[in-house]
């Protein structure tokens, strides 16, 4: 009976065992694979950090290493200029040669001083004020710079000493370089001429002491005694370092350079580890708890079948399901609209708060990591909202990437802040995404009820929390707004001129004003620039700073330019037959008129001549996600005699190498960077940069916002073509540009 009743203990315990092992199985297997992914990608993080971490060092040390050797070399080349001046005139005096040195010395050259040696004896020195003691030195008697004086004779070839010391007193490098006498057959040792380079400013001017690494630099490739070295430390050479070298027909000079305190100082692979482990965790916990679950269903199915209580467990769970979200567990839309509209006030007093919550790139995350990438911030997001919920608090997640944050507080104004706050930190905390880091921020929008509402539907609250995160994307994303009656006034102002923009564009009530362009040598006219400006029948004349956003947002940007094109071509025709002599005619046009389909038949179509209709395109646009459109366009567009000019060169985001593949006619400056001209010498270099950018690529140059004479006269004088600005005429209409132009040639015939 003993042996019966032991029996069936271990057949239970083995048959518990065996069905514990296959419940969680699944869990085991994970968690060895993400110890081995936490390895892998560990050690992974480790080489690339070195590796960035490497290049960084590499960088800096080329940098440094780049500056030394040009500074000597222009110290090299400095003392040739003054041994040529000796050739010349071997029988100078000390006046001679001070005037002589002193002409050749630089202020910024790291030069401190000359000593000319005729016949290997210092004879000549500048200055002369403390260095009186080097002259008379013979260096063929002289033990510590014999060998370097006799080998610059030896070789012909100059010779780069140091650190020495001086008989004048300190030390530095010497270059000393050896001057010969051409008389006609042979050439003759004249004798050595030496620079002193100040050590300290060498070492300044090259980097070598303002930088973060440990360097060291020595006169062999590989040392291994100290007086090889002369800066830094000889253990550098054994910390795997960065080597680079500076090499001169004079000699070379090693660099070693390590970051100070050792490599892998900065990699942070503690942290990820612990994120890394973190993110191991999440994966594996799920994966247990849905071995617990398996077994709680197994145990689950038995008891329902034991009671009758499995159409009411089942009604129970679909009616959680459709109020929650299948992918994080947060209630859904349909949750929210039920809290709305009988909202469960906690107290009578008590005023809901709703925080309308977007993430900020998510679609960037979609888009480079795929949908289980998005999946996984989702998930993140509802965990880190769920852990800042209280007692009476729901986060929800409403669709797409958009949460709801519902809250109640009898003074809601400073929680409805603070819990604005929370969650945008919170969402800014870095995410790990398939072992790479990624940081998703969040915007906010916060509405609350002024009063407690009793019964009322609070539907216009959500409407006001959108209002307030549209606001808060508006002003840079990662940040929380405040609904106030502002805003919506302001959303009910955008609405009714989007809808007042629509009728403007069927009722004409755009009208086209020009700006002339002069020639900047002649000041005759050159062209004009055609302006939108809308004919408002209440609010007047507007410019197109009031309206261009709300024309590109109901994506009516590309018939306005349309609209503005037949105006301008009509007054050009007009102008000619009333013997105007208007070049040229130039019009903007956007992104969205660009890739019209049926641009190019409708432009053909047009009865201008070639080179009379210039197309103006914003700097602004994205060049490189328009590339396939322009690729094809711009040079149609030449085909059709239509020149190509870039608009505001100098504010957008656009390369030059981007800008001048398209081969454009004319580059036209921005105003801001033309205003400062006057006083500012670097603007005016700026300017002068481009514009022979400009040249070199037979590109003409307009400047624009000239708004003084004195503009006019600075940039004539760097060689700008086209002038336009205030200082030359006002934009106008067609009717006053006729008669501008009536008093010009008024004015011409007066003077002529």
């Amino acid at each position: 009976m003993k042996f019966r009743r032991n029996s069936k203990i271990l057949s239970g315990f083995a048959n518990s065992a065996i069905g514990h092992a296959t419940a969680f199985a699944p869990a085991i297997f994970a968690a060895t694979i993400a110890v081995i992914v936490v390895w892998v990608a560990t050690n992974w993080r480790l080489e690339r950090s070195l590796a960035d971490e490497r290049s960084v060092v590499a960088s800096e040390l080329a940098t440094i290493s780049s500056r030394l050797q040009t500074n000597l070399n222009s110290n090299v080349k400095l003392l040739q200029g003054l041994a040529a001046g000796i050739s010349v005139n071997p029988a100078m005096d000390q006046n001679a040669f001070s005037k002589l040195a002193a002409q050749i010395l630089q202020p910024d050259s790291q030069l401190r001083s000359f000593a000319a040696a005729p016949g290997m004896v210092v004879k000549w020195v500048y200055p002369e004020k403390g260095n009186e003691k080097a002259i008379g030195l013979d260096y063929r008697t002289n033990v510590k710079q014999r060998n370097d004086a006799m080998l610059a004779r030896n070789t012909h070839n100059i010779v780069l000493t140091g650190p020495v010391e001086l008989v004048q007193g300190g030390v530095a490098f010497v270059v000393r370089c050896p001057v010969y006498m051409n008389d006609g057959t042979s050439q003759i040792f004249w004798g050595l001429l030496s620079g002193v380079i100040d050590i300290p400013r060498l070492y300044q001017d090259s980097g070598l002491e303002s930088t973060d690494l440990e360097i060291a630099v020595s006169t062999v490739p590989e040392p291994n005694l100290p007086k090889q070295v002369f800066l830094g430390d000889l253990n550098t050479f054994s910390k795997q370092p960065v080597v680079a070298s500076v090499d001169m027909t004079y000699g070379r000079w090693t660099l070693a350079a390590v970051p100070k305190g050792g490599w892998g100082q900065n990699n942070g692979i503690g942290i990820f580890e612990l994120y890394a482990s973190l993110l191991s965790l999440c994966v594996v916990a799920p994966i247990v708890w849905v071995g617990f679950l398996t077994k709680s269903r197994q145990r689950t199915i038995e008891k329902l079948r034991l009671h009758k209580k499995k159409l009411v467990r089942a009604r129970q769970r679909l009616e959680y399901l459709s109020l929650h979200d299948a992918l994080t567990g947060l209630p859904n839309r349909r949750f929210v609209d039920q809290m709305i509209s009988q909202p469960p006030r906690p107290g009578p007093n008590d005023c809901l708060i709703l925080i309308h919550i977007d993430l900020d790139r998510f679609k960037e995350i979609n888009d480079t990591k795929g949908h289980a990438g998005g999946d996984t911030v989702l998930q993140s997001t509802a965990s880190r909202l769920a852990n800042l919920t209280g007692p009476n608090d729901v986060a929800a997640r409403i669709g797409g990437d958009e949460f709801i944050f519902a809250s109640w507080s009898s003074n809601p104004e400073p929680k409805a802040h603070m819990l604005a706050q929370q969650i945008v930190d919170a969402l800014e905390q870095t995410l790990f995404i398939d072992g790479s880091e990624c940081v998703i921020s969040a915007s906010v929008g916060v509405a609350w009820e002024i009063e407690c509402s009793g019964g009322r539907d609070l539907g216009q609250l959500l409407l006001n929390a959108d209002l307030a995160l549209y606001e808060a994307k508006k002003a840079g994303r990662g940040r929380a707004a405040t609904f106030t009656e502002e805003l919506r006034i302001a959303a009910i102002h955008s609405k009714e001129l989007a809808d007042e923009f629509n009728h403007a564009l069927d009722r004409d009530e755009l009208v086209a004003f020009f700006q002339p362009q002069f020639n900047a040598d002649t000041l005759e006219i050159a062209g004009v620039e055609t302006l939108a400006r809308w004919d408002h029948p209440r609010k007047g004349l507007l410019g197109p700073d009031k309206f261009l956003n709300v024309a590109e947002s109901l994506g009516r940007s590309g018939d306005m330019d349309k609209l503005i094109l037949q105006k301008a071509l009509f007054e050009l025709t007009r102008w000619d037959s009333l013997g105007m002599r208007i070049p040229r005619v130039s019009v903007n046009i956007s992104a969205r008129r660009l890739a019209e389909a049926n641009l190019l038949a409708e432009l053909s179509a047009l009865p201008v001549a070639k080179g009379r209709l210039c197309f103006e395109l914003l700097e602004t646009i994205s060049f490189d996600d328009l590339q396939p459109v322009l690729n094809e366009i711009i040079p149609a567009l030449k085909e059709l005699g239509i020149e190509i000019e870039i608009d505001d060169f100098g504010t957008g985001h656009a390369s030059i190498v981007s800008l001048l593949r398209f081969e454009p006619r004319r580059l036209k400056i921005d105003r801001e960077i033309i205003n400062p001209i006057v006083t500012s010498p670097s603007q005016r270099r700026l300017v002068s940069s481009i514009i022979e950018i400009g040249r070199s690529q037979n590109i003409d140059i307009v400047a624009e916002g000239v708004e003084t004479m004195e503009h006019a006269k600075i940039l004539k004088d760097l060689g700008c073509h086209l002038l336009q600005g205030y200082a030359l005429a006002r934009p106008m209409t067609s009717k006053q540009l006729i008669e501008f132009c009536r008093v010009k040639d008024e004015g011409l015939t007066i003077a002529g």
